[in-house]
C-alpha cells in the first residue's frame, strides 16, 4: 500500500491525468481527498518547480558574471537588479518611433486616427 500511494502522489505531481485520480478517490472516499490532492499538487508541482527554475536561473547569472571576468568575491559583493533583457541590451537594436508608427498603421486590427 505505501508503494502505491507514492506512485499515486508522483503521478499527481507530474500532472499525468491528476483529475482522473482525484475524481476516483473523491468518489470512493470523501470530499476531503480532493483538498488533499490539490494541496499536494500545489506544493509539489507549482512551488518546487518554481524553486528549481529559480535555482537554474541563479546559476546561469552566476556563470554569466564569472565569464565576464568577475571574481567570486566580486559576484558575491555586487547587489544589483538584473534581468535577462538587461543582459542582452547591447545586442538589441530598438526600432525608431517612425518605424513603430508605420507598423501600427499597417496593423489590420488597429484603426488609428492620428
Amino acid at each position: 500500500m505505501p508503494q502505491s500511494s507514492l506512485v499515486l502522489l508522483y503521478n499527481i505531481m507530474v500532472v499525468n491525468n491528476w483529475h482522473v485520480f482525484t475524481d476516483a478517490f473523491t468518489r470512493y472516499t470523501n470530499e476531503w481527498s480532493l483538498l488533499y490532492f490539490v494541496a499536494w499538487w500545489m506544493t509539489s508541482s507549482v512551488m518546487w518547480v518554481n524553486l528549481f527554475v529559480a535555482l537554474i536561473l541563479e546559476n546561469f547569472t552566476y556563470k554569466w558574471d564569472r565569464s565576464n571576468g568577475l571574481s567570486v568575491e566580486d559576484v558575491e559583493k555586487i547587489a544589483y537588479q538584473s534581468t535577462v533583457q538587461l543582459m542582452f541590451r547591447e545586442h538589441v537594436q530598438e526600432p525608431t518611433e517612425e518605424e513603430l508608427v508605420a507598423q501600427l498603421h499597417q496593423h489590420p486590427h488597429l484603426h488609428l486616427s492620428w
